[in-house]
C-alpha cells in the first residue's frame, strides 16, 4: 500500500537529511575542511579575546592594558628595538657578545626568579663561554633550548658525542604502544660547557600546522628510541620541582605530571597530577590568552646591568619564570610565527604554552566520532522537522538552529575549552535546507500541478487556491469526514432522447450540464462525476466546510430556478423541456482517491452516499423535486422552508429516516 503524502514526503525529508550527512563525513576528511575547521577555531580564539592589549593615547604614549588570562608570574625579557639601539649606540651589534648574557643572567639571577629561560641558540664556542657558564652555574635556574633537525645535516660538532652525553640526563623510556617513526634525524644541543652549567636544556622547535599556522607546542619527541622534552615542560618541571621519575607520557593520549605540591596547583586534585593531552605527534594544543604583547614583557637592556635586584629592593622578578628572546622586527633576525592571532614571536608561543600547563587550561578537542555523533543528531532533527514547516519556516528554523550550535560551540569554548567542529555541521545544515528546499520545490510543483489539473474543473477557484497554499489538507488514500452529497438526475431522459437528434441532444445536455456544474462550483462544492446525465456533488471536503449542508441546500435551490429559467427558454423556442430530481444527505463518509494504480479518482463512498443516491430517485415517487434527509436538515432546519414528505426505510439503515421536500431558502 502507498504511504500517505505527508509520510512520503517526510520519509524523503530524513533520507535527504541523511545523504547529506554521508556527504558531509566524507568531506570532513579532507583537508579543505580541515583547514576550515582549523580556521574556525582561530575566530573563536580571537572573539574571546582580541589580540590588541595596548591602546595609544596619543603620539609617542602608550597604555598597556594587561591580559587577564596572563600569569603574573610569567614575564618576557625582551631583545627588542629599545635593546638594540640600546647596544647598537655602545657600537654592539647582535648576536651579543657573551660576558653581556653573563652580566644580564648575573643581574636578573640576583632577583631571585624561579626560572630563566634562553631562547637563544648556544651553539658555538665563542668569547666569554667561561664567563656565560659561571653566570649559569651560580643562577642555579636558567635552561637553554636546542633545535632538533629534521634533515640530515653534513657536518656536527666535534664533541657532538659530549653534548648528546649531557642531553641524554634527562630522557624519558618511550611508551611501548608507541609505533611511529622519529619526526626528527638529529639534536644540536648548546656547547658542552653551557649545557652541563644549566639547570636543564630541552628542544624548542615548533612545527606549524597545514596552514602555515602555529597552534600546537611538542611536548616531547622520540628520537633514538627515547623521549625527549621540551625546554618549557622543563621549566613547568622544575617550577613544581619534579623530576623524571614524576613524568608518564601514553603517546597519543598525555603527559602526565605526578607528585605535585598543591599549593603550585592551578586547580588542585586529591591524586596531585596533571594530564596535558597529547596527539599522535606528542604535541599539546596551545591554548592562548591573546595577541602580541599579552604577557608582561620589559627590555633586555633594562636588566643587562651591573648590582642585586633584592639589595636594590626591586622584587620585581622574584618567583617568577623570565623568559629571554628576540622581540623585535627590526635589527634582529626575525623570530615570528603565524598563530591564531597572527605574528607573534617564538618566545610567546613558549609563554603561551607554559601559561595553558601551568593554568591546567587544556583545550579538550572533541575526536572525530563524537564530532559525527552530534552532525548525525543534527540530521535526525533536520530530517524530521524541515519538511514539516513552510519553507520560509524551514529558513528561519535553519538560521535559528545554526546560530545556537555556532553559539553553544562559542560558549563551550571560552567556558569549558570545549572545541568542537563549527564549520562542518553548519555547512552540513546549510546544504540539508538546501536539498530540501529543492526537492520541495520541486515535488510541491508537481502537486500543486496535480491539484490544479485534479480539482480546478470540479471546484471553484477559491478551493484549489486554498489547496495550493494547504496541501496537506488533500487527504489521498482516504479518511471519513462529515460531508454532505449531492445527486441530480434528468426524468424521462430515454424519452427526451427518442425526441431528438444525437447532436440535438449532446448539445441540449452541455448546456444543462455546464449551468448546473457552474451552480455548484459557485457554492463551493466539489464535482465529482457525471454518469450520463446524472450529476453527483458533494461539500466538506477537500477544504473542510462547517456549513457544507446549507451549501449544498442553496445549490440545490438554484438549480431548480436556473432550470425553470431554462425550460422557459426552451418552450418559447419549441424544444422540449427538462426535470430534474435532487437528492440530499448529509453524514460520515469516506472522500478520497479510489481507483486503481493507473487510475484514480477523488471520490465518496459510503452508506449515506449510497442514501443521497436513492433520495433523488425517490422524487419521483412523491412528485416533488429536491429530497433531503433529516440528518441535513437538522444541521439546516432554521434556514430552509421544507414540508416533511414520509418515513421511509432504506438499505443500510437500521432506523426509518424522515425525509423533507426543500421547498426554498428562508430570507436571512
Amino acid at each position: 500500500m502507498a504511504l500517505p503524502s505527508f509520510e512520503r514526503k517526510h520519509l524523503m525529508g530524513l533520507l535527504i537529511s541523511i545523504g547529506t550527512f554521508i556527504l558531509i563525513v566524507i568531506l570532513y576528511y579532507s583537508a579543505i575542511f580541515e583547514r576550515m575547521e582549523l580556521g574556525a577555531t582561530d575566530y573563536m580564539f580571537f572573539f574571546r579575546a582580541p589580540g590588541e592589549v595596548t591602546k595609544i593615547l596619543k603620539k609617542g604614549v602608550e597604555r598597556r592594558e594587561p591580559n587577564k588570562r596572563a600569569r603574573n608570574d610569567i614575564v618576557i625579557l625582551g631583545i627588542d628595538e629599545t635593546t638594540i639601539r640600546h647596544f647598537s649606540d655602545m657600537g654592539i651589534q647582535w648576536m651579543f657578545p657573551w660576558d653581556i648574557h653573563a652580566r644580564f643572567i648575573r643581574y636578573v639571577g640576583s632577583g631571585l626568579p624561579r626560572a630563566i629561560l634562553f631562547d637563544v641558540m648556544f651553539l658555538d664556542h665563542k668569547e666569554g663561554e667561561q664567563e656565560f657558564a659561571e653566570a649559569i652555574r651560580r643562577s642555579g635556574n636558567v635552561f637553554l633550548d636546542y633545535p632538533f633537525e629534521t634533515k640530515y645535516v653534513d657536518k656536527s660538532y666535534g664533541d657532538q658525542k659530549e653534548r648528546i652525553a649531557i642531553l641524554n640526563r634527562i630522557r624519558f623510556p618511550v611508551d611501548p604502544r608507541d609505533t611511529t617513526p622519529d619526526k626528527v634525524v638529529d639534536a644540536v644541543p648548546p656547547t658542552p660547557m653551557l649545557s652541563d652549567a644549566a639547570r636543564g636544556i630541552g628542544f624548542a622547535n615548533i612545527f606549524a600546522g597545514p596552514d602555515n599556522v602555529v597552534r600546537t607546542m611538542p611536548l616531547v619527541i622520540k628520537w633514538n628510541g627515547w623521549y625527549y622534552p621540551n625546554v618549557d615542560l622543563l621549566v613547568v618541571m622544575h617550577y613544581f620541582g619534579i623530576g623524571a621519575k614524576d613524568v608518564e607520557i601514553v603517546w597519543g593520549k598525555h603527559v602526565r605530571l605526578k607528585n605535585l605540591p598543591v599549593d603550585r596547583m592551578a586547580k588542585p586534585n586529591k591524586k596531585r597530577e596533571i594530564l596535558i593531552p597529547i596527539d599522535r605527534h606528542g604535541f599539546m594544543d596551545i591554548n592562548f590568552i591573546g595577541g602580541f604583547g599579552s604577557f608582561e614583557h620589559y627590555p633586555y637592556s633594562y636588566l643587562c646591568r651591573d648590582g642585586d635586584m633584592m639589595k636594590e629592593n626591586n622584587a620585581s622578578l622574584k618567583d617568577k619564570i623570565a623568559l629571554v628572546a628576540a622581540y623585535s622586527v627590526t635589527g634582529i633576525a626575525t623570530d615570528e610565527k603565524q598563530t591564531p592571532y597572527g605574528a607573534n614571536f617564538g618566545i610567546e608561543l613558549h609563554a603561551n604554552t607554559i601559561n595553558t600547563i601551568l593554568d591546567q587550561e587544556f583545550l579538550i578537542k572533541l575526536s572525530d566520532t563524537e564530532n559525527i555523533i552530534i552532525m548525525l543528531v543534527l540530521t535526525f532533527i533536520l530530517g524530521l522537522v524541515l519538511t514539516r514547516l513552510s519553507i520560509l519556516r524551514s529558513l528561519i528554523f535553519t538560521a535559528v538552529i545554526s546560530l545556537l550550535y555556532i553559539l553553544g560551540s562559542y560558549l563551550l569554548f571560552h567556558f569549558f575549552n570545549y572545541v568542537s567542529a563549527l564549520t562542518t555541521p553548519v555547512i552540513q545544515i546549510g546544504f540539508a535546507f538546501t536539498a530540501t528546499v529543492v526537492y520541495r520545490v520541486l515535488t510541491e510543483e508537481r502537486e500543486k500541478r496535480h491539484v490544479r489539473q485534479t480539482f480546478s474543473k470540479f471546484v471553484s477557484k477559491s478551493v484549489v487556491d486554498e489547496l495550493l497554499k494547504s496541501p496537506e489538507k488533500l487527504k489521498l488514500g482516504g479518511e471519513k469526514k462529515e460531508l454532505t452529497v449531492l445527486f441530480s438526475d434528468i426524468r424521462g431522459f430515454t424519452t427526451l432522447s427518442e425526441r431528438m437528434t444525437p447532436e440535438e441532444l449532446v448539445v441540449k445536455l452541455n448546456h444543462y450540464l455546464q449551468i448546473m456544474t457552474d451552480i455548484v462550483i459557485h457554492y463551493d462544492g466539489t464535482l465529482d462525476k457525471y454518469v450520463g446525465d446524472e450529476i453527483m456533488a458533494f461539500w466538506g471536503a477537500p477544504i473542510p466546510q462547517d456549513n457544507h449542508a446549507l451549501l449544498a441546500c442553496r445549490a440545490a435551490v438554484e438549480m431548480i430556478e436556473r432550470l425553470d429559467e431554462m425550460n422557459r427558454q426552451w418552450r418559447g423556442q419549441g424544444l422540449p423541456v427538462l426535470d430534474i430530481g435532487i437528492g440530499i444527505n448529509s453524514g460520515p463518509m469516506i472522500v478520497g482517491n479510489v481507483g486503481s494504480t493507473s487510475r484514480m479518482d477523488y471520490t465518496l463512498i459510503g452508506d449515506n452516499v449510497n442514501l443521497g443516491a436513492r433520495l433523488e430517485g425517490t422524487n419521483k415517487i412523491y412528485r416533488t423535486h429536491i429530497i433531503i434527509s433529516e440528518f441535513t436538515y437538522e444541521q439546516v432546519k432554521d434556514q430552509v422552508v421544507v414540508r416533511e414528505l414520509d418515513l421511509i426505510r432504506v438499505k443500510g439503515k437500521e432506523k426509518p429516516v424522515t425525509i423533507y421536500e426543500l421547498l426554498d431558502m428562508k430570507v436571512v
